[in-house]
């Protein structure tokens, strides 16, 4: 298993309390602190969010390319996903969300990522009846980005949502998601806080999945109707389960260690170790 850390933190952190001169600033300076802070506590992988997404310009790609050169630590992405929404039944919010993915991966290749994760966006929370068209637009939009990406070295992973998404929750939406998709084509970023808001079983989840599943975020949670990744080890996920289950099945990929604030690093580095 390779331990990593993703700059979701570094961007909370940094963007609630300090102050930049562009958007664009505060992304590549949450971005280094995260590099810092992985090759410091000697992680083989970082998880690099690309939010907010103004890297899409193209002397920003340079300027992201050459920051991440200057590290040796391996990187994967995460694909934006604020204001995103590739199963939205809304054709223009759906298209825009498919052709900022497709940029997103082409970031991914600059700076020879191997990983990226992606967003499924919420399903229509007013109208459930429709869930079944948000279903649909999401096979259809995984489909043609598979199909955009695919000279790309890269693999594209999509992950399961909290259940106030609507969408991809349990182990029975992902094996129905995952049934449209071949083995080689489409793999699962397994958020473990995500998991279980949605009271999922986590060994029926890896008994079907364990195949499709190459990214892992390791999120803690106290409460099924929030997601505020706390310190890990202070919440109620059951951390011993997952790595019995992990060892079971010999998972050797990521595990991204994903918190809300930076100060929370060392503590829960340390709390991953004892199961390594």
């Amino acid at each position: 298993m390779k331990l990593g850390l993703s700059s979701l933190g570094y961007l909370v952190e940094d963007g609630l309390k300090s102050s930049h001169s562009s958007l664009f600033d505060f992304f590549m300076d949450a971005t280094r602190k995260c590099l810092e802070d992985s090759e410091r506590y000697d992680l083989e992988i970082c998880e690099l969010v690309l939010e907010p997404p103004l890297i899409f310009e193209n002397e920003n790609i340079e300027k992201f390319r050459e920051l991440c050169n200057s590290f040796n630590v391996k990187k994967q992405v995460h694909a934006p996903f604020v204001d995103l929404c590739l199963c939205s039944h809304n054709k223009l919010i759906a298209k825009s969300s498919l052709e900022t993915n497709i940029l997103a991966t082409k970031i991914s290749n600059e700076i020879e990522a191997d990983i990226i994760t992606i967003h499924p966006g919420l399903a229509n929370f007013l109208i459930r009846t429709i869930n079944e068209i948000n279903y649909n637009v999401l096979i259809r939009n995984v489909k043609e980005l598979l199909k955009k990406t695919e000279q790309l070295n890269l693999n594209i992973c999509i992950e399961n949502m909290p259940k106030n998404a609507g969408i991809l929750l349990d182990e029975e939406d992902l094996v129905g998601f995952f049934s449209f998709f071949n083995d080689t084509q489409l793999y699962l970023t397994y958020d473990t806080s995500h998991f279980w808001t949605c009271d999922g079983n986590l060994p029926n989840l890896w008994k079907y999945l364990s195949n499709e599943i190459k990214n892992i975020h390791l999120v803690d949670n106290y409460d099924k109707n929030s997601d505020s990744h706390p310190k890990l080890g202070t919440g109620k996920i059951d951390f011993k389960l997952l790595f019995e289950i992990l060892n079971t099945y010999n998972y050797n990929d990521a595990l991204i260690v994903e918190l809300s604030s930076f100060n929370d690093v060392p503590e829960s580095i340390d709390f991953i170790y004892k199961f390594l």
